[in-house]
């Protein structure tokens, strides 16, 4: 029998309908939903994969899966795909799927985990696709000789959930990518100093993570586009209170730990599962912490302020432009979705502290009566809990930082990464003119209306302009939807020079703005868009 290597597709692929081009040369940058036939929703999913019907054919679970016997299920008709050694039957999946049938068939009968990772990593594949699964993928390792033909030992040996080992790899190539970052420690009485090395210049304070539970500690550092992390079970007690400095330009990372008792320590302790490694942030397991709902307060109709408390031993401070991931169990399914955390006002007087310190977030969640997770969010009270991830994005500081001029285009609650740049932009610093040109159906849409009216009306360098898409008879302002013309006359200064365009909203609007700031003349490294 002829050996088989399960190849590995891109995904999206160059010419989806799921990329999105802002201009030549760019990276494609998000990806459109196809309509979805009624009765073919996420909840209908979740509903049909309750109700006890064979999504398998009935092999579910029991199948040791050949390369070959993989390959041969890769029409839309019969179409299987593995991830991370697991083969599911993606068949029944494909009218529910939101990117169409024509990405999920990029994976069949072909190796998906990269595929899956890219767009979808912090998705919980176990339970979103728990009754279609097939078995564990069985693959041939070969042995490396030395001299002579090449001889293959059969292995019956399943794979590891994080690891695909398939025949007839290519040779190894050279390590790449980022080097494990240098780390040190040192103490005195009260304290312990980690001191990471990271030698990134953009590196902020709000890029470390540290959690710590039951006397391990887990610092997690995101550098550039990688994860690096510390994992230790520390040598004694240390509280809570936790202190990061950056060294600008250097990266010089120092961790502060307070010590409960005044002690020498021999070592700083025992490396646990993980310890210092490095590699790329989308090929790490996306891990979520129990958080409490202190507080809801309503902004709109549909829209509520959560505060939620991050669990004791965890900070986490969430830089500009970077989003969280929510998590819930809706029926039995684990579902998932991404929310960008806003202060909790826009003015310097109701700022809650204990964002700074990395002890609370707050997150603005429109409630939809069809939707599938955010009805469960709506029904949260005060005490309960939500499952919240590590943040993540590709916006950098660095970017806000070398502009004086930001143009804000929002849609809907895109406007969640919005106010973060206007609250840093107008309050926090003295030097950078803020335009908001927010897009709603109806005035009872606008959030936070009346704290960007004050600002504006108190701040010479923050304009905002509305646009609503179905007014009511008396409103004045600007109707319809984004448009040239619009952009065009909004955009206040000529000078393009340190100027940054941001977009956010649903993925038609986001579409169509990057479609209509390119025939502008506005230029890719201009140009930012928040993708959910």
């Amino acid at each position: 029998m002829s050996h088989l290597t399960v190849p590995v597709q891109q995904f999206p692929s160059l010419n989806s309908a799921q990329r999105i081009s802002a201009g030549e040369g760019q990276q494609p940058t998000t990806r459109n939903k196809v309509a979805l036939k009624p009765g073919r929703s996420l909840m209908d999913w979740v509903r049909l994969s309750k109700s006890g019907r064979d999504l398998c054919s009935g092999r579910g679970g029991r199948l040791e899966v050949t390369g070959e016997e993989l390959a041969k299920h890769n029409t839309e008709t019969d179409a299987w795909t593995t991830v991370r050694g697991k083969v599911y039957n993606i068949t029944p999946y494909f009218e529910y799927h939101p990117g169409g049938v024509e990405e999920l068939m990029r994976g069949a009968g072909k190796d998906g985990t990269q595929l899956f990772d890219e767009i979808h990593k912090w998705v919980n594949i176990d339970s979103m696709l728990e009754k279609c699964f097939i078995g564990k993928l069985k693959v041939e390792k070969h042995l490396p000789c030395t001299s002579g033909p090449k001889k293959s030992i059969q292995q019956g040996n399943f794979l590891s959930p994080n690891s695909l080992a398939l025949p007839d790899l290519p040779a190894l190539k050279p390590p790449s990518g980022l080097p494990i970052p240098r780390h040190d420690w040192f103490q005195n009485k009260q304290c312990i100093t980690i001191t990471v090395y990271t030698k990134w210049k953009d590196m902020i304070h709000e890029n470390v993570i540290i959690d710590q539970t039951n006397g391990r500690l887990r610092v997690t550092c995101l550098i550039q586009e990688y994860t690096y992390i510390m994992h230790l079970e520390l040598e004694g007690k240390v509280s809570g209170n936790y202190s990061v400095n950056v060294a600008e330009g250097t990266g010089k990372v120092d961790i502060r730990l307070e010590k409960v008792q005044d002690i020498q320590w021999k070592s700083l302790g025992i490396p646990c599962k993980g310890h210092n490694t490095i590699k790329k942030t989308i090929e790490t397991e996306t891990r979520y912490r129990n958080c409490c709902v202190l507080s809801i307060h309503k902004v709109s109709h549909d829209t509520n302020l959560y505060c939620l408390e991050l669990p004791p031993g965890t900070r986490m401070c969430v830089p500009l432009g970077h989003h969280v991931h929510v998590k819930a169990s809706v029926e039995g399914m684990e579902i998932s979705r991404s929310y960008t955390p806003v202060p909790s006002s826009l003015t310097k007087e109701e700022q809650d502290p204990r964002v700074a310190q990395g002890r609370v977030l707050y997150l603005m969640i429109k409630i939809y009566s069809e939707g599938t997770l955010t009805p469960v969010i709506g029904k949260l009270l005060i005490g309960d809990s939500l499952q919240i991830s590590d943040h993540e994005g590709t916006y950098y500081e660095s970017q806000y930082r070398q502009c004086t001029h930001l143009v804000l285009l929002a849609a809907g609650t895109g406007f969640t990464p919005m106010t973060r740049l206007i609250y840093e932009a107008v309050i926090q610093d003295t030097d950078r003119h803020v335009q908001l040109m927010f897009f709603n159906k109806t005035e009872e849409d606008i959030l936070w209306k009346e704290q960007i009216e004050q600002l504006a009306q108190l701040n010479q360098r923050f304009d905002v302009q509305y646009v609503l898409s179905e007014p009511c008879a008396s409103w004045k302002g600007l109707r319809g939807r984004i448009r040239k013309e619009l952009i065009e006359s909004f955009i206040l200064t000529k000078d393009k020079r340190k100027m940054m365009i941001c977009v956010c909203g649903p993925n038609p609007f986001t579409e169509a703005a990057l479609s209509l700031l390119k025939d502008l003349g506005y230029g890719d490294n201009m140009i930012h868009a928040f993708l959910g």
